[in-house]
């Protein structure tokens, strides 16, 4: 909030405070000593509300770089270099967070489906 006299462009306002709130979320994932990660919020469901808790459960056991640079790109639907700017990372470890993450979540849905 110190720097809001310097926004130039009033347009902009959303898009300034969805990078504050992901680098706060950040932060304070990687500095809580929580067992259970925060909730991921309005995960998109086409259709069907267990999918949906589905989703956001496998998201919470990842880690918070991971799901952060999963949620950017794969739900937000930011660029790599969007993405990169607003974790303050270059692109090519947002690339890197990027495939691990998708293989994390592909392994724990495997892993949850057949628990389904």
């Amino acid at each position: 909030m110190r720097n809001l006299k310097t926004l130039r462009e009033p347009a902009a306002l959303f898009g300034w405070v969805r990078v504050i709130a992901v680098r706060e979320a950040v932060r304070v994932a990687r500095q809580s000593s929580r067992a259970v990660p925060a909730e991921v919020a309005e995960v998109p469901a086409p259709g069907d509300p267990a999918l949906a808790a589905d989703v956001r459960d496998v998201l919470n056991r990842l880690s918070p770089e991971h799901r952060a640079v999963l949620t950017l790109r794969d739900l937000e639907g930011l660029d790599e270099e969007s993405a990169a700017r607003m974790l303050r990372v270059p692109a090519g470890t947002v690339r890197s967070r990027l495939f691990r993450a998708r293989a994390s979540f592909r392994r724990s849905w495997r892993a949850e489906g057949s628990s389904r």
